[in-house]
């Protein structure tokens, strides 16, 4: 009788055993998911900032006022000083 209580106590630790290894197994999974959904979403940052930097520079800024405003930068020689 005590060698089946000895191998029972053995067969539910190894089934411990396999349960916490399959748990490692998934968690390790889950971890290799989310580092590369962080990657992705790091890389998308990055992409979203330069887009912001493109968008905001004086040179784009001033070729959308001229091509979809029509305006131009005035010439000195149209500027005109009012005096009170």
């Amino acid at each position: 009788m005590k060698i089946f209580a000895v191998l029972f106590l053995i067969s539910v630790f190894a089934m411990g055993v396999v349960v916490v290894r399959m748990e490692i197994n998934r968690s390790g999974r889950e971890i290799s998911k989310l580092q590369n959904h962080v990657e992705v979403q790091e890389a998308r940052n990055q992409y979203v900032q330069l887009e912001i930097a493109r968008l905001e520079s004086p040179a784009h800024v001033s070729a959308l006022a001229r091509e979809k405003l029509g305006l131009e930068f005035t010439k000195p020689h149209n500027v005109v000083v009012l005096e009170d």
